[in-house]
């Protein structure tokens, strides 16, 4: 969907694509005041590192991410730590404090935990991309896209890792493929621009 919203790390790209960065997803659910039985008692079956994540996803909405890092990193290692959410919320936060190796690799964490998450994968993929990895973000984003077509920030975050391989023919699919999706994105319409102009220089 980065991402939402992120920092400094991202100065080395063409000011066109900031729309892009705001569409990073942060994991989580917003539990309503009134809860029923049942979600209470599912809540109280959550394990120990779900409970420090759904903490962590809070604090990743309010841009607390050194409060994330804290509160999760003594737990990172922990061998009985089989929670998904934990350690892509722990990405998220190193992500966003430019810590982009820790940040891939609690990704790859969480994804063990959960291989069939497409948002877990595509923030790998965009942390990758962040890196200046682009082929090993593009196999990210396509994974993403074969299980979940319509994910529309894959496609965006796909079509920028073209871009910055001069592949402008396949990130002008991807942004076709967006625009399908959602006709009315008017960044999405600027950035196909840019991206025909590159592939009428190249002619």
């Amino acid at each position: 969907m980065n991402g939402m919203l992120i920092g400094g790390e991202r100065r080395f790209f063409p000011s066109f694509f900031y729309f892009l960065y705001i569409l990073i997803l942060v994991s989580g659910v917003c539990l309503s005041p009134l809860q029923t039985a049942a979600q209470k008692s599912e809540k109280e079956a959550l394990s120990q590192f779900d409970r420090l994540a759904e903490e962590a996803t809070q604090l990743n909405k309010r841009g607390r991410f050194d409060e994330v890092i804290s509160l999760l990193e003594p737990h990172k290692s922990d061998k009985s730590n089989d929670s998904a959410l934990f350690f892509n919320e722990l990405g998220i936060a190193y992500r966003n404090r430019g810590k982009l190796t820790e940040a891939v690799q609690a990704y790859r964490e969480a994804h063990a935990r959960d291989p069939q998450n497409p948002v877990i994968l595509n923030n790998l993929g965009y942390a990758l991309y962040l890196k200046k990895e682009y082929p090993l973000a593009i196999e990210q984003f396509e994974k993403v896209i074969q299980t979940s077509p319509r994910f529309k920030e894959a496609h965006s975050n796909l079509a920028l890792a073209y871009y910055q391989l001069q592949k402008y023919d396949d990130a002008l699919k991807e942004i076709d493929i967006l625009l399908k999706l959602d006709p009315g994105h008017e960044n999405a319409k600027k950035f196909r621009e840019n991206i025909r102009q590159k592939i009428q220089e190249k002619k």
